[in-house]
């Protein structure tokens, strides 16, 4: 902090230096003002009070700046609901399918363009085509 103070000293000079710290002041000021202003008039507070949220960004706060660890128990502990959050019947159970699905059944076009591409290539006199070089006699 006091090498930022000696550099602004130095670039903005002896005689501005309080003018401009009283103007940051003054700007620093009117902003927490209008955060102020927006928290009264959106009722964040009160919502945050009614729905019991304040205490957790309390400790995430003190968590932040090193008050608590993770190692310590919080005054709470939430243990997850394990049949609410893993289901093993309903809608939501692991491997669960939905209730419009239709099993695919290929169409008869779909079976016919199959064996015809499986199978072996026909040559233009309805002979089977050779792979390899044909000899020429």
């Amino acid at each position: 902090m006091v090498i930022l103070g000696v550099i602004a000293l130095v670039v903005v000079g002896p005689r501005r230096l309080p003018s401009m710290l009283r103007s940051a002041g003054q700007l620093i000021g009117k902003v927490r003002r209008m955060a102020m202003e927006i928290r009264n008039e959106s009722g964040i507070d009160e919502i945050l009070d009614a729905e019991g949220i304040r205490s957790e960004i309390d400790n995430f706060r003190r968590l932040a700046t090193g008050e608590i660890s993770l190692d310590e128990p919080g005054p709470r502990r939430i243990l997850p609901d394990r049949e609410r959050e893993y289901p093993g019947v309903g809608c939501d159970a692991y491997g669960a399918l939905s209730e419009d699905i239709v099993p695919y059944v290929p169409s008869p076009a779909a079976e016919e363009r199959a064996a015809i591409e499986s199978a072996p290539p026909v040559g233009t006199d309805g002979a089977l085509a050779s792979t390899g070089a044909e000899v020429k006699n």
